[in-house]
């Protein structure tokens, strides 16, 4: 089926649910329905590199959970050892609530 599509917005417009978009819906609470109509209008993205054979793919955008993705390291640019403790520490800045029955985050970074 990977060749009947190019990309997990081509193959929702198609309305081929990928295994990517099955990984997705099952670490989210979205039906399926609402997660093929938000990728196929790029309200949803899922970055899927199809060379890429071990991937736990996750969705991005409205309706689904917040990812929070930290790169730590220094180049020769870039050499700060206060900036990456920094972003370790925006964990502690992390409020979390719980509406009706689904965990949300509510991300407070005051130092950006």
């Amino acid at each position: 089926m990977s060749g009947e599509y190019t990309t997990q917005m081509d193959a929702a417009r198609k309305g081929i649910l990928t295994p990517q978009m099955a990984q997705v819906l099952g670490a989210e609470t979205i039906s399926e329905q609402d997660l093929m109509e938000r990728v196929a209008s790029g309200r949803i993205a899922i970055p899927a590199n199809r060379r890429h054979r071990n991937l736990i793919a996750a969705g991005v955008g409205q309706g689904l959970k917040t990812k929070i993705n930290v790169n730590l390291g220094v180049s020769k640019d870039v050499c700060s050892f206060e900036s990456e403790m920094e972003k370790m520490s925006a964990r502690s800045n992390l409020k979390w609530r719980r509406p009706g029955s689904r965990w949300r985050i509510r991300l407070m970074l005051s130092w950006i």
